[in-house]
């Protein structure tokens, strides 16, 4: 809750409230204005390779069409989302700004960002039907329904979606398939901890079935798996003590207390581990799959799997997600038109199947996936090329405002009950927390 005080003192401070409709930009403005010459700041969280592809992509488009991008690294998706809030009603807003929907969700509740539609439906500047069919789901998930109106509030540029990566050559010593199910899951965790790789990498390193990320993504993958949600927007509230939430954390907590299962060691070290042959699963991001691939060849350097997450759902469900773009609320017309069409380009066909070869996150066009690109990344990886296929099982996280807070409260709640904290007091605990950070952040 910390977050939106500081917030919601900022804007109490300097008595200002801007709503995003405060500028008043009509149709008619849109259409009649000159994005030539512009100059549009883009803040994101990308680093490294990442961010160099998106810096030579901004310099191809103004080769193309004369409209500078200057992409900045804001550091990860909290501090964008920290950046942008911060400057809501002045100058030094961002044109775009990456992040997830709840974020745009936030931005939008105070004011920082803008309602895409208007510039979508421009005849001269928006997009096309022909265009919007070929987003497919990829273009209606970014409307929110939390709010009236049903506003646009993310423009989609790539998807990931949380998998089970595991070891195949350990998972056949044990003589087990791949879990289909939770059980199936904790069986195959819990004998290869008793077990250890033959090519297990490290006589000191012990052997854990499942090193758990207690990231709240990895929370409500488990959940959406035995079939339950995190947020029901028929109510308008979390619910983060049902019964489906309840069944598992009991199966997450019942393998910690057999020592199958662990909270991760450090950052990244589900993809250490089990390129070290010392873990048998773990449960991460398709974007995240050249890291694995790297992690196993410097490692045991064997055959290696993804997977649906073991579910109990009749289908497949899968916490799906990725950080689109958010447009600023500038009031500058001519910076608005600009940054949509630099968002229009990212997201093209060409760009969309680059991106996803450059990143690993899941292309958003349709037409993307006859690139040849895509084709010749999916025969050089045949797991990129199944995850792929895995993202139509995809169920996103709340697009609601508070959710970055109430996010670190999933955390700190699931990584108690990984220690064998109680589970129905903690998660009812969790449960009020989580529907007071909301009420905190929509009253005021």
């Amino acid at each position: 809750m910390k977050f939106y005080k500081y917030i919601l003192n900022f804007f109490l401070a300097s008595l200002f409230f801007i709503s995003s409709q405060s500028f008043a930009i009509t149709a008619q403005d849109i259409e009649n204005a000159d994005p030539s010459g512009q100059t549009v700041e883009f803040w994101v969280q990308y680093s490294d390779e990442r961010l160099d592809a998106m810096m030579a992509r901004a310099e191809r488009f103004e080769a193309e069409t004369g409209i500078k991008v200057n992409v900045v690294h804001k550091g990860h998706y909290g501090k964008v989302q920290s950046a942008m809030m911060s400057a809501a009603g002045t100058k030094d807003i961002a044109d775009v700004a990456r992040g997830y929907g709840n974020a745009a969700a936030d931005m939008y509740l105070i004011g920082a960002s803008i309602d895409q539609n208007i510039l979508a439906n421009s005849k001269k500047w928006g997009v096309s039907q022909d265009d919007i069919a070929d987003w497919g789901a990829n273009w209606t998930v970014g409307f929110s329904p939390y709010f009236d109106g049903n506003p646009k509030l993310l423009h989609e540029v790539g998807k990931s979606i949380e998998i089970l990566y595991y070891n195949a050559d350990w998972l056949k010593e044990l003589g087990l398939d791949a879990p289909k199910t939770p059980a199936d899951f904790a069986e195959a965790a819990c004998a290869a901890t008793n077990q250890d790789y033959s090519g297990k990498m490290g006589e000191d390193v012990p052997s854990y079935g499942y090193e758990i990320d207690t990231d709240a993504s990895n929370f409500a993958a488990w959940v959406f798996a035995h079939g339950g949600d995190v947020f029901d927007y028929k109510a308008g509230n979390y619910i983060l003590n049902s019964n489906e939430v309840i069944e598992a954390m009991n199966f997450i907590q019942g393998m910690a207390k057999k020592g199958c299962a662990q909270v991760t060691r450090d950052k990244y070290a589900d993809q250490q581990y089990l390129g070290l042959g010392s873990n048998l699963f773990a449960l991460s991001s398709t974007s995240g799959i050249t890291y694995f691939q790297k992690a196993i060849e410097e490692g045991y350097n064997g055959q290696w799997e993804i997977s649906k997450v073991p579910h109990t759902t009749k289908n497949p469900v899968m916490n799906l997600y990725g950080g689109g773009l958010i447009m600023g609320n500038t009031g500058n017309v001519d910076k608005m038109v600009a940054a949509y069409q630099w968002m229009k380009y990212i997201s093209n066909t060409e760009n969309s199947a680059v991106w996803s070869t450059e990143s690993g996150y899941g292309f958003v066009r349709t037409s993307s996936a006859d690139h040849p690109l895509i084709q010749a990344k999916r025969n050089e990886l045949p797991q990129y090329d199944r995850s792929l296929g895995l993202i139509q099982y995809g169920k996103g996280e709340p697009s609601v405002p508070a959710y970055y807070s109430v996010r670190g409260e999933i955390e700190k709640a699931y990584a108690a009950i990984i220690n064998g904290d109680d589970i129905m007091s903690t998660l009812n605990a969790l449960n009020d927390e989580a529907n007071a950070i909301l009420a905190d952040a929509i009253e005021n």
